[in-house]
Order: C-alpha cells, then structure tokens, then sequence
C-alpha cells in the first residue's frame, strides 16, 4: 500500500495541462501533467504506469502508506551528521571589527587570541581525532572581523594544516569578511597558503544604502574600499584558475531592500555575472538585539526575492532557484563542531560570541584556558533533530523540512521562527524554473524585456 508523500509541492498549471512536481524529500522535480495529477490527489496508483510510478516511487513523491515520513527524514539527517567524515571548527581570531552596522549585535574590542589560547584550540582540535577516523578538517574564520586578526590567521593555519596532514587529512578553510582589508595580496596569501576555498562579503546595496547601514564606527563610508577591492580580486587574470569563490551576500531590512536591483546593475555592468560564486539576499535577523523587528514580513520578502531573481536572470546571472537536501542545518546539530573566540571561550554557535545578552548562559560551553576537560558536553542545541521528530516546532509537519533542515535551532529556542523564504515562494521558483528549462536563458529574458 502506497500513499503521496506529504513533503511535495504540486504548482498550478504551468502551461497546458502541465504541472511541476517538487518532492522534497529528494529535492527533484518532475513536470506531470492535470491527468497524472489528479490519478495522484486521487491515490489511484492502478491507473498509473508502472514506468511513471517507478519514478514517482525513485524520487519518493509516492511512498509506503505506513511510513512515518518525518521520522524517516530525521534518521537520515542524524545518519548524514554520524557519518560525516570532515572535522569542522570556527575560530574567531580577534573581537575587533572596524565597522559599526546598525544591526550588529556583537560587542568589538581590540582583543586578540593569544599564543596560550592557541595552543589550546590547536590541543582541543587534535583531541577529536581520538573520536572518529576524520578525512578532512574545515576551517572557519569569522567575526567580528577576522581579517583584524591577520597575524593570528597566518599563525595559526600552518599548525592546523601541520595537524590535518599528521592525521591524513586534507584541508580548507572559508573566510566570512566585510571586505575593507581584502587586498589583493592578502588574497592571494589566504587561497595560496592558507587553504581559503571560498569567502563572502557583505554590500548592502549600492554606497548609497551600504554606506548608511555599513559604515565604520567613525561613521565613515566603507562601500567604495570593498567594492575596490572585490574588482581588483574579480579582475585578476587567473582569478578562477586561483579557486576560490567568492560570494555576496546583501543583508536587508524596511531601510534598504530597494537597493538591491541598483546593486545587481552595479555588478553587472563591471560584467561579474560567471565571477561571483553566489549573491543572495537575506533579512536582518536578532542577534542578541531587536534588529528583526525592521525586517520585512516573511512573506513580502519572499515576493520581492522573486522579483529579485527574475532581475538576476534577466542581467545574465544564475540565481540558485530550488533549495537542495540540508540534513545539517548548522554546526550546532554537529557534536564534534566548535567555535573558540577570541578570549578562549568555546561555543556551539555562531552567533553566540561577543555577544552581551548571551554571557552566563548555556551556550558558552566552557573556556580552553580552564582546561580542555571542564568544557561542558551538554550541546543545548544539540536536541534539535529529536525536538522536530518529536513535535516541538512546526517543521514537524512543514513540507519544506528535508530541503530546510528546520532552520536556525537557537531562533527556535528562543521564539522566532527562522524560516527560509522558499517556504513563502518555492511554487514561484519552480515555475520560474520550468520556464528556463523549457525555453532556454535567452528566449526567457527576450520574454521579461518584452513584458517590462
């Protein structure tokens, strides 16, 4: 006995007598027609083809009528967090950033981590290794600005790549930067000695936008230093040959979304459209603040990201349309996964650190300098997985839980939901991708300029 997978989205007729299928579980897609689609409302799986129920039955939009499909995606995002085979740490080197964002919620000082800390972090990576047989080791270098802490970095990442090669490990390592101290030597130092694969800077749109929201914490303009430097770093002759992305990311909230298509022009006319690994736009979340509270309605975001993408497409970029699998949402459902700031503090998450409202809680897990066995192994985020099986948030019955992952656990904890926007515009986004598949980049844009 079969029954139709709850985790699918069916779109309304996308041309004559023709649907997509997303099946989330799988995150494929599939074009059926009005007749199959109603056989499928219907459960008359005998009037079905046994080729096209073979299909539906490979990318499970069609699935046991007993399985309790929930549990069958959490198992399998708990066995891709077991069977993951790459050590991951994020190390903020320094608590200083030169910018003052508005919406920033971390507290900056001039602090650096010290060669004690270092040596610790590097004793506390190594001792992972005691748990698992590990194939690579990641890196993370984030805030508050990482780049303030250079000299840590170069200290620090010959050790770590000593300690992945000692364990037959191979190694990289990605840079979250806001992209003033971006030069291009320093660029080529970190992809050439330091293993940075990718990096991601923020433009908040054009200077206009940017400058008001990005500014320095002397209340200068910071936009025309950064975007010098990503053309310079675009412009390089063997930039791609170098490999490593680099991604924009364009924070917005009420004060700025209109900013973002004069952005994408800006991009486009200095032709960066196959240079920029990935640009998208996010909204302004809490983070230890009440910055949300400015950020646009989940719904109407998700309506202007559409208008956004259409606008990418038309400009000669490829805008990331359908959401893959995400079986770990985020380091914190991963037990081996740490972040060690700038003082020797340790946490489980990201956007933890530096900030006030979360000292003395749980969520700083202990300091390297107390010795590495008073670090607490009570994970509170690492629940998260068991909380959704178990129905403590709505992801439990969300469509969207294999491709979301459940989104940020601290949000949840905390009482706001952090749902992506593809929750609000994915039947919008499959038929924006069914019509660039089935009529090709060029008659689809001669089409947008034609109804402009």
């Amino acid at each position: 006995m079969f029954k139709l997978s709850h985790y699918l989205v069916i779109t309304e007729p996308v041309a004559a007598g023709k649907r997509v299928l997303f099946a989330t579980r799988t995150a494929r897609t599939l074009v059926i027609t009005d007749t199959l689609y109603d056989k499928l409302q219907r459960g008359a799986w005998d009037e079905i083809s046994d080729r096209v129920f073979d299909k539906l039955r490979t990318i499970e939009a069609i699935v046991p009528a007993a399985e309790r499909e929930v549990h069958t995606i959490i198992a399998r995002n708990k066995a891709t967090v077991a069977d993951g085979t790459s050590l991951y740490h994020v190390i903020q080197p320094t608590a200083m950033c030169q910018l003052g964002c508005g919406y920033c919620g971390q507290k900056h000082t001039k602090d650096y981590i010290g060669t004690a800390h270092s040596d610790l972090v590097l004793e506390r990576i190594a001792s992972k290794f005691s748990a698992k047989p590990y194939r690579h080791v990641e890196i993370a270098w984030f805030g508050s600005e990482p780049l303030m802490g250079w000299v840590q970095i170069r200290s620090l990442t010959p050790r770590i790549q000593a300690l992945a090669r000692e364990r037959g490990c191979t190694y990289s390592a990605k840079l979250v930067t806001n992209g003033l101290s971006l030069k291009v030597p320093i660029f080529l130092e970190l992809v050439q000695q330091h293993g940075v694969k990718s990096i991601e800077v923020t433009l908040d749109g054009t200077a206009e936008h940017h400058d008001a929201r990005r500014h320095t914490k002397d209340g200068l303009s910071t936009f025309k230093l950064i975007f010098q430097n990503l053309l310079a770093i675009y412009n390089l002759p063997n930039f791609k040959e170098l490999g490593c992305d680099i991604s924009i990311r364009c924070n917005v909230d009420e004060r700025n979304s209109e900013s973002v298509i004069p952005l994408l022009h800006l991009l486009a006319e200095h032709e960066l459209q196959d240079k920029i690994a990935y640009f998208y736009v996010a909204p302004i979340h809490a983070w230890g603040n009440e910055a949300h509270l400015l950020s646009l309605e989940k719904q109407a975001f998700g309506e202007q990201e559409i208008t956004w993408m259409i606008e990418m497409i038309r400009l000669g970029f490829t805008p990331r349309l359908l959401p893959s699998l995400n079986p770990v949402v985020c380091m914190s459902v991963t037990p081996d996964a740490e972040v060690f700031d700038a003082f020797g503090n340790v946490f489980d998450c990201t956007e933890v650190p530096y900030v006030e409202s979360y000292d003395n809680t749980e969520y700083i897990l202990g300091n390297v300098g107390n010795g590495l066995d008073t670090i607490s192994t009570h994970r509170p985020l690492l629940s998260f997985h068991d909380d959704v099986a178990d129905g403590k948030y709505p992801c439990t019955t969300c469509r969207m839980l294999p491709v979301c992952g459940g989104g940020c656990p601290k949000s949840w904890r905390e009482g706001m939901p952090p749902c992506p926007s593809n929750k609000f515009n994915i039947e919008s986004k499959l038929m924006l991708h069914y019509a660039l598949h089935r009529q090709g980049k060029e008659e689809f844009v001669a089409i947008l300029n034609q109804t402009a």
